[in-house]
């Protein structure tokens, strides 16, 4: 058995080296990426960090970041109030296995899907984001809600499961807030725009 395995499978072993890891943090190489401007806040949990990726001047503060099998990607200048809770991953059910003996090979595909935080997000206290989601460009996450679908970009979104409320800004807004911040590429143009709130909007 290797020192790995050994640690692994002795719980007091594991829960200091778990206790260590919250206290003084992690080692930036450890991350998938990780900008030299983000700051996290310990105590925060990462089980896999070389499927985070920060992208810049983000803020993750006493978090849990369960990411075994897929990616947590945080675009730049978005961040996390305290107690933001990621889960790239679901349980899986087989019939006559109890859910807490059934191994990761045995769990069907597509189960585990990539969590994305685009830029320029806001993520109130103790937000949930579960498996697959995408939080739109300048979105708005109020506190407590667990967010199980993806959202559009400059929405304020809340609730559980969490739901669309309303777009923060007007089209002009947005316009203007994009024209200062975003080259003329990855602007979103009125045309996209005016879908998006068609399509939210009904």
């Amino acid at each position: 058995m290797n020192l790995v395995r050994f640690i692994k499978n002795n719980r007091f072993l594991r829960g200091l080296y778990i206790g260590y890891r919250e206290l003084f943090g992690y080692s930036r190489s450890s991350f998938g990426y990780i900008s030299p401007d983000v700051t996290i806040t310990p105590p925060t949990i990462f089980d896999n960090p070389k499927n985070v990726f920060l992208y810049g001047n983000n803020g993750l503060n006493h978090a849990v970041v369960l990411t075994t099998h897929a990616k947590f990607i945080m675009k730049k200048n978005s961040g996390a109030a305290y107690g933001l809770k990621i889960s790239t991953g679901n349980h899986a059910r087989i019939v006559g296995i109890p859910y807490r003996c059934i191994r990761e090979n045995q769990k069907t595909e597509g189960l585990d899907k990539d969590i994305v935080v685009e830029s320029d997000v806001w993520i109130g206290m103790n937000v949930t984001l579960l498996a697959g989601v995408n939080i739109g460009r300048g979105t708005t996450i109020a506190a407590g809600a667990v967010v199980a679908r993806s959202m559009p970009p400059y929405c304020v979104c809340g609730g559980v499961p969490a739901k669309f409320i309303k777009f923060y800004w007007t089209i002009e807004q947005i316009l203007e807030h994009e024209e200062k911040l975003y080259s003329e590429e990855e602007r979103y143009t009125r045309e996209q725009l005016e879908e998006i709130f068609e399509k939210y909007n009904r």
